[in-house]
Formats: C-alpha cells, structure tokens, sequence
C-alpha cells in the first residue's frame, strides 16, 4: 500500500475510532446500568477500527499484529518505557512536598500484588484497545509524510480530542481534570511514545508497557485531584515534569533523525 493510500487509511481509522468510541461513551452517559461495559466498549474503539481496516489485507494484517510480539528490542528502551512513568510522578510528587512542604508523596499502603493486578488491569481494559490503533496503524504513515515531531504533535492532539466524551461522564476521573491541563499531558506524551516507537523498530512493546505503566502510575499515586480534596497542585507538576521530558525527547529525536539520514 503506497503512502498516499496510507493516509486515507488514516483518515478512514480516525472517523472509525472515534465512531464506534464516541457512541459508547455517549450511551454510557445515558444509560447507568450499562456505563462500565459501555466504557470498556468505548476504549476499544482505536485498535477495533484499526483491525476493520486491515483484516481484508493479508499482508497489512500479519505486520501490524507481528508487531505486538516484536520483543527483539534493546532492554533500556523497556526499562525506559516501564519506569519512567513511575519515576516522573514520584519526582513531581517530592517536588510539591518540597516546595508546600505538605501532601502525600507515596501510596497508601497496600498489598504487595495490587500494582501489579492494576496495570494487568490497565492492560487489558484500555491499553490493549488503544495502541494497536494509535501508534499501530496511524502513527507509521503520519511520520512518513510529517516527520516524527509534527506526526506526535497531530497524533496527540486527536487524542487529546478522542478522549473529550469522558468528562461528560459523572464520577469518572477525567471528569474532575481540567480538558486543557488533560491536553497538554496527552500531547506531551505522544512525544514520547513516538519516540519509544523508533528506538524500538515500530515494536508496540514499548508503547503498551508505557501506557499501562503512565495509568497505573497515576491511579496508584496519590497525583490526581480525587486523591488530594481536589487540589490540582500535584498534577500541574507531573505535567510540567512531563513536558520537560517531552521537549528533551524531541532532541533526541531529531537527533536519530539527522543520523539516519546521514547512513
């Protein structure tokens, strides 16, 4: 498939994605007794749109799925990917302590197997129903044609977008973050799953351990303003930590960049 037909793919994957997501999201709204199969449903829209598209191409199918078990990927970019969400909260957390000189830096105590049992969670009711779509089928094609930082920043900023049916939803924790600050943190991060995206030869290894690890991270810690009588102090700062990285991430991008082009 050329990169022209790769981009109406892309174009074809969005109105898909955000289809079958945002009629989930949106009954779920409306209908209580069915709001959490209906959110799960919802959460699977990229990867489900993603699977509609390629399934009648034999080919395109074998590749995009091959990717999802390609663990031939050097172990600081797993380290990097599993570690850095936990390593980003915990640094802002200490920072607010810090400078407020209050508020909860660590977990609550818990038994010992909860976080893992969280992020297989995570893993299997969100993460599983997003990347295969994301950075599977869309991302590739964008950074083809816009190159790595432009194909993060367009990404992200969809995602952000995709996501905006959940603050309509009463008691989900999207709802009690303001949409701009959500934003920032998703574009921000697009960064860097672009960035895990190259380092690993398009694996979506890396990027299923990173956001598994990034939801997990924010659920367990005390960041989110549910956690902390709707202060958003905590959570301003892991963004900012977030953009921080993420600026530094494009440097080293564009640096892999200038080196590929120079081989």
């Amino acid at each position: 498939m050329d990169i022209f037909d790769r981009q109406n793919q892309v174009g074809r994957f969005l109105a898909l994605a955000f289809g079958i997501s945002w009629t989930s999201w949106l009954l779920a709204a409306t209908m209580p007794s069915l709001e959490a199969p209906l959110k799960i449903a919802g959460t699977f829209g990229p990867s489900s749109a993603a699977l509609i598209l390629v399934w009648p191409h034999l080919q395109e199918r074998r590749e995009l799925l091959s990717r999802l078990v390609r663990w031939r990927i050097p172990i600081n970019v797993l380290l990097y990917a599993s570690a850095l969400p936990v390593a980003g909260i915990l640094l802002a957390l200490l920072t607010v302590r810090a400078i407020t000189g209050n508020g909860a830096v660590w977990p609550e105590p818990m038994l010992i197997w909860l976080p893992v049992v969280v992020f297989a969670y995570i893993m299997v009711f969100s993460v599983v129903g997003e990347e295969l779509g994301w950075r599977g089928l869309a991302l590739p094609p964008l950074i083809a044609r816009h190159g790595p930082i432009k194909a993060s920043l367009g990404l992200g900023l969809v995602w952000a977008i995709w996501h905006a049916p959940l603050f309509l939803l009463p008691g989900d924790f999207h709802s009690a973050i303001p949409p701009f600050l959500f934003a920032i943190q998703i574009v921000a991060s697009s960064v860097i799953y672009t960035h895990l995206h190259l380092a690993s030869g398009g694996s979506l290894v890396p990027a299923h351990l990173f956001h598994a690890s990034f939801n997990a991270s924010a659920g367990l810690f005390p960041v989110l303003p549910q956690t902390r009588s709707g202060d958003l102090t905590a959570l301003w700062f892991a963004v900012g930590t977030l953009c921080v990285i993420a600026v530094a991430t494009v440097f080293v991008i564009r640096r892999r960049v200038r080196l590929s082009a120079s081989q």
